[in-house]
């Protein structure tokens, strides 16, 4: 069945323009749908070649386009990875002052007790195991494991990216992998205890809430979260937002 015929546009639309309705008409449509020539969508559109062939790139680069050419070929739907989805958000977000300390952790915490309620139910026993290696790793980690805070809160982050993934949900996990950062440590506070206390606090935390998950155990997986919680609140060196390698 074909694509719903689009809306005409004047020759005075810009490229923009173009993508905007384009990419409606894309996002409307199943993967790999033949959209048309590159000739019939210009004239659909009410565009010059060169005006369509801008909007087209643009398209392209967010990996909602195909171009196919030669006989057969033609315009088709795409749909993007959630490495693309990241990207783009990712982008938007680095310009952005998410540094809101409570208001940021009071809707980290609702999303994070959705991740964990939906983690403990997790069947995909490579995700499993990936958690399994990950928590026996961590019972090897004592005081000489030490290296960094920013270290430290890196293994976190991809804690939480895991158990992002055993939720199975691909808007939580979303979440995760582009906004949610753990936290961000300075990099000039902080004495050699200080931060040794910190990255103990930290390694103690994600170790119960990896066990609690791991053990299939909802209660006291949500109570590990809450005491983790409270640790990113009241971290002495810790500030919220994006972190300077997503940045």
């Amino acid at each position: 069945m074909n694509a719903p015929r689009i809306n005409l546009v004047k020759q005075s639309s810009t490229a923009d323009r173009v993508a905007i309705i384009l990419r409606e008409r894309i996002l409307i449509a199943d993967e790999n749908t033949y959209i048309g020539s590159e000739g019939d969508v210009a004239k659909e559109v009410g565009v010059s070649l060169p005006t369509l062939r801008q909007a087209a790139r643009m398209l392209e680069y967010e990996e909602l386009l195909t171009i196919k050419p030669g006989k057969g070929g033609g315009y088709f739907t795409r749909r993007p990875t959630i490495e693309t989805a990241i990207r783009s958000a990712t982008q938007f977000l680095s310009s952005k002052d998410l540094n809101q300390g409570d208001m940021f952790m009071d809707a980290a915490d609702a999303i994070l007790n959705q991740i964990l309620v939906a983690a403990v139910k997790c069947k995909d026993k490579t995700l499993i195991n990936r958690l399994k290696l990950f928590v026996e790793s961590q019972n090897k980690y004592d005081e000489h494991s030490y290296h960094s805070p920013d270290y430290s809160f890196k293994v976190s982050t991809e804690l939480m990216t895991l158990l992002a993934q055993m939720s199975q949900n691909i808007l939580l996990e979303l979440f995760v992998r582009t906004i949610w950062s753990e936290i961000s440590v300075s990099h000039t506070g902080g004495t050699s205890e200080e931060n040794r206390q910190i990255m103990l606090a930290n390694h103690t935390s994600r170790l119960s809430l990896a066990k609690a998950v791991l053990a299939k155990d909802k209660d006291k997986a949500l109570r590990a979260w809450r005491k983790r919680s409270k640790f990113l609140r009241t971290s002495p060196r810790a500030g919220f937002g994006l972190t300077q390698q997503q940045k």
